[in-house]
């Protein structure tokens, strides 16, 4: 059996992680000298809180070798375990990738450790994961899932936009001037990732246009828009990412469409209200 590992950016729900039996490793959140691991010393509720009580905005790192290796060397010790496949958050945003590819050089040479680079996050991580477990499950070979998931990583979409800038202010994603501008505007900035890395690829005036132009990006991006699978991500917004499901919904009345909370790794830098689109043709 191949065993699938991603880490606490994907935004997978509970329910799929525990069918495919994925294992998950945790991004480090910390404020001060305090660490905490995301979803699991540390939930979202709380998260907030202790910005809004600390004013002040986390930093975050990537999981340490040690935090590998303690999962690869439990899907190891599996009897029936043929390899292990470790799927991330792109590595053009965070060192997570890196330090998988170093944990899994210091381990044991069999059961064979693969590490592969999304080039995403968020759901788009997400979607490649549940897909490598699909196929794990069916009995696909390593390289046959590889195959796959690069062919899927060709073609994820991730279209996102801002709406509490200190987030990113604060955290260096965006730069200060375009950040001050956009302020006094009111205008809303889009983001998207191309080639792992963030882009800007719009500006709109209001909330609402916002909402309105990633839909409508999104779906001109997909070929087949009734086969795509789709998700909407927020932090901290459930209202804004209802609307935009209720849009998807009214072009394409049969898509099942997953709704997540952002993971607390990118809500750091994006802070909350965000509310992005995530899709792809199978």
């Amino acid at each position: 059996m191949i065993r699938i590992v991603t880490d606490s950016t994907c935004d997978l729900p509970e329910e799929l992680l525990a069918r495919y039996g994925i294992s998950v490793v945790a991004i480090n959140i910390h404020f001060g000298q305090q660490a905490y691991l995301e979803r699991v010393t540390l939930d979202d509720a709380a998260f907030y809180r202790m910005v809004d009580d600390l004013r002040t905005i986390p930093k975050t790192s990537q999981p340490s070798l040690g935090q590998y290796q303690e999962v690869y060397s439990k899907l190891a010790a599996e009897p029936d375990t043929d390899a292990i496949l470790s799927i991330h958050i792109t590595s053009k945003l965070s060192g997570t990738y890196d330090n998988a590819v170093i944990a899994a050089g210091q381990m044991p040479p069999h059961p064979p450790i693969v590490v592969f680079d999304s080039m995403s996050g968020s759901m788009g991580l997400g979607f490649m994961v549940v897909e490598a477990a699909e196929m794990a499950a069916r009995g696909a070979s390593l390289a046959e899932i590889i195959s796959r998931l690069e062919a899927v990583r060709e073609r994820m979409h991730v279209f996102f936009t801002l709406e509490d800038l200190r987030y990113a202010r604060m955290s260096g994603r965006v730069g200060l001037a375009r950040m001050l501008l956009v302020s006094a505007l009111n205008v809303k900035l889009l983001l998207t990732v191309v080639e792992g890395r963030l882009s800007l690829f719009n500006r709109v005036r209001g909330r609402p246009k916002a909402l309105e132009t990633l839909v409508e990006t999104l779906l001109s991006r997909l070929a087949d828009q009734a086969a795509a699978r789709l998700a909407v991500i927020h932090a901290q917004a459930p209202q804004a990412a209802e609307q935009v499901r209720q849009a998807l919904l009214a072009r394409l009345p049969d898509a099942q469409i997953l709704v997540r909370d952002l993971s607390l790794g990118f809500a750091v830098h994006f802070g909350p209200g965000t509310v992005g689109v995530v899709g792809y043709n199978p």
